[in-house]
């Protein structure tokens, strides 16, 4: 990739005082794009233009080097600032003739290079020199203007990547600054998970999350541990704690249960069928609960409700003998617990 070289920080000649090419022209096309190589085709919109090949002569190939540094070798010391550089045919590291618009300090000039095969980098500060074609000047002109269309066509994207890359940044502070989960919620959770979990595989791999999980309360996204612990589960599909809108399907809520019933107490059950309700029916209808509930406790099972004072249900499918334990170890997660006899 070719780059612009000067012995020090200072301009090799006049600055370039033009009413488009300046200084805000410069710093808009390099502030505003994240984009360092441009591909130009002239393209007038007059077809009569186009007819007689009268058009507006542009640059092949505009390329922004994002420097201005200071630069020692055994060469000697150098100055890289940022530029902005015009070229035709690529037939060189250095291209065999180019242009470039420099920008240090608070000023811009345009300056020609005659490089090519064989050109070595550090003899680009006494290769370059002034421009006086007003031809080329008017090249590099329209070449901008090209781009500058290219730019604020790119703009806002820019915009919404840099603030998509502040918002990942700021999270990934938040969460390393974030607290484990305390030893008593933590018990809670493993609680639940030994009382309620009886798939080995599973087991396990819950365990090992729980002894990670930090604390979300309080969380702008999740606003709970217990939202980001289901979240986790949902993700990994481990029926265990199941969470349903107090207007879901009594469809879902079938289903749920005939999972974790299979998953982690190996049993098939007949349960009523969701298709004999109004089809309009919601699991928050009277006595949808209570009618699921009844064939569980004849095999010894019971659906148990962690009380998160919000319009969701949050059921744990536990043995009957252990509702005393599954009790405790959802108050040491923050909960209160209930159940539907």
């Amino acid at each position: 990739m070719a780059r612009v070289y000067y012995k020090e920080e200072k301009l090799s000649g006049d600055p370039l005082h033009n009413k488009f090419i300046n200084v805000d022209l410069f710093d808009y096309i390099f502030n505003s794009t994240n984009t360092n190589k441009f591909q130009l085709t002239a393209t007038p919109k007059n077809p009569i233009l186009k007819t007689l090949k009268i058009q507006k002569e542009v640059f092949n190939n505009i390329q922004l080097t994002r420097d201005g540094i200071d630069y020692s070798a055994e060469e000697g010391n150098f100055y890289l600032p940022n530029s902005i550089i015009f070229y035709d045919v690529e037939d060189a590291v250095f291209p065999s003739e180019f242009y470039f618009i420099s920008k240090i300090g608070d000023q811009i000039e345009l300056r020609q290079c005659d490089a090519g095969e064989g050109v070595k980098w550090y003899q680009i500060p006494v290769l370059h020199k002034t421009v006086e074609d007003k031809k080329v000047l008017s090249k590099v002109k329209n070449s901008l203007k090209k781009v500058k269309k290219l730019v604020d066509t790119t703009y806002n994207k820019k915009v919404e990547e840099e603030r998509a890359q502040k918002e990942l940044e700021r999270k990934r502070k938040i969460e390393e600054m974030r607290p484990l989960l305390n030893q008593e919620q933590k018990s809670g959770y493993l609680k639940l998970t030994n009382l309620c979990v009886n798939n080995k595989g599973s087991k396990q791999k819950i365990t090992h999350f729980i002894e990670t999980l930090k604390n979300y309360d309080e969380d702008e996204e999740y606003l709970t541990t217990l939202n980001y612990f289901l979240e986790f589960l949902d993700k990994d599909a481990y029926n265990f704690i199941m969470r349903l809108d107090w207007k879901s399907d009594i469809e879902d809520f079938e289903r749920m249960l005939k999972a974790a019933l299979k998953d982690n107490y190996d049993e098939v059950l007949k349960l009523p069928d969701y298709q004999s309700y109004d089809e309009n029916a919601s699991v928050s209808n009277d006595g949808i609960f209570e009618a699921y509930i009844k064939p569980i406790r004849l095999i010894g099972l019971q659906v148990g409700f962690i009380d998160t004072q919000s319009d969701e249900y949050i059921l744990l499918l536990h043995k009957q003998e252990d509702t005393e334990q599954i009790k405790e170890a959802v108050h040491k997660i923050g909960y209160a617990y209930y159940n539907k006899n």
